[in-house]
């Protein structure tokens, strides 16, 4: 059985440790080991505008653009918002400048081999795409490339660096996890049990802004059938990986999703060249696999007794579970290896290293005392995903 707080497969991580607020009128220290849209109320910022942010190319060539910089780490498009893209050329040069999604889909051509003198240059971009809707909430990256051949992909040069968070504040009464950013970076939080179930992921490889965020959650499990506050063992999972230099966060499309729109119309779109990594020996870069593409993140779990039409079912001896996920994660899923596991009461009980779906399961209950029990199903896939949902029951006594 895995811990889900500390290894989906693809990451094992060090301890962390986080403050807890609001805990019995003051704070008191725990310790928690490491491992798509938040699930809960919407995470806000703090977003400086025009914060600009300067990238220092490493990748030599003295014909490559240099000085880059981009005016705002985030920006909203529905309010006609913009980010520019400065830069400086050596000699004069044909350039062609484009925006990329998180997962490597061309998103917009700015400008296509255009004339430019020597100097510094800038680039609008107004959060659109070659079809010139607004994009989804994510993460793009400028890429720069000139006719004489410079080439500027900060993919290649920057980002991927993991690190855990190990000063988060809980704040119980107000609702809310804050912590501090030290560069923009792709942002994980998972909930749960020391040694038992992940019961929520609060933020799901979501990009965030450097800075102090703040993130809203009610402090409970994701069917919210149970507090964490007071749970014994109660223990989280904070990680991030930094982004690539020269991107930025679009926020504010409520009406497409990244993942409908990598699922939907921009499923085809040309990919951005592969280019080697300039590899810093001193980084802790992340392993590949680390983080799942952007598109494709915690599958949504759904948990009946189908034999039973009540909230919190009664029964003896033995009850059957149906464990499935939504449609549109099923595909994924089956594509890959996962497991099913069970935890009752939040303490290990069964699992199937190789998972089908749905997954019917006969839940033999004689060695569970009678009342009100919680069962929670974590379903893990090998690339790093991990969905949860519970339901409560009642065991009958034996006549």
């Amino acid at each position: 059985m895995r811990d889900f707080l500390k290894d989906s497969g693809v990451l094992v991580a060090a301890f962390l440790t986080f403050s807890v607020a609001g805990c019995h009128g003051g704070s008191r220290q725990e310790t928690a080991s490491e491992e798509q849209e938040p699930i809960a109320d919407a995470p806000t910022q703090e977003i400086i505008p025009e914060q600009v942010a300067e990238v220092i190319p490493e990748q030599a060539s003295a014909i490559s653009p240099e000085n880059v910089t981009v005016s705002a780490t985030s920006f909203n498009p529905s309010l006609k918002e913009q980010v520019r893209l400065g830069y400086r050329l050596a000699q004069a040069d044909q350039v062609t400048v484009r925006v990329y999604d998180s997962d490597g889909g061309l998103v917009r051509t700015l400008v296509d081999a255009a004339a430019r003198e020597a100097g510094t240059h800038e680039e609008s971009w107004n959060g659109r795409d070659d079809a010139y809707r607004v994009v989804p909430d994510e993460a793009y990256t400028f890429t720069i490339e000139t006719a004489a051949g410079g080439v500027y992909d900060p993919t290649t040069v920057s980002g991927g660096v993991v690190d855990d968070i190990r000063d988060a504040q809980f704040d119980w009464e107000g609702g809310t996890v804050a912590y501090k950013l030290p560069a923009p970076a792709r942002v994980l939080i998972r909930l749960g049990i020391r040694s038992g179930p992940m019961l929520k992921t609060l933020v799901d490889w979501r990009p965030r802004v450097a800075g102090t965020i703040t993130e809203y959650w009610d402090g409970r499990d994701e069917d919210k059938l149970m507090s964490l506050r007071e749970r014994e063992g109660f223990s989280a999972l904070i990680t991030h990986v930094t982004l690539p230099d020269a991107t930025v966060i679009a926020y504010g499309n409520d009406e497409e999703t990244y993942r409908d729109y990598k699922l939907g119309r921009g499923q085809e779109r040309p990919q951005k060249p592969e280019r080697p990594r300039q590899e810093d020996s001193e980084l802790r870069l992340r392993p590949t696999g680390l983080v799942p593409p952007a598109w494709s993140r915690a599958p949504k779990v759904s948990m009946t007794f189908p034999k039973h039409t009540e909230t919190v079912p009664a029964a003896r001896g033995e009850i059957a579970v149906r464990i499935d996920v939504d449609t549109s994660d099923k595909g994924l899923l089956l594509a890959d290896q996962f497991e099913v596991i069970f935890f009752v009461d939040n303490v290990f009980f069964a699992e199937a290293e190789r998972g089908h779906l749905p997954f019917n399961w006969p839940w033999e209950l004689q060695q569970l005392p009678p009342g009100e029990h919680v069962l929670t199903v974590n379903i893990s896939s090998f690339k790093g995903q991990v969905g949860v949902a519970s339901r409560k029951m009642r065991v009958v006594a034996e006549e």
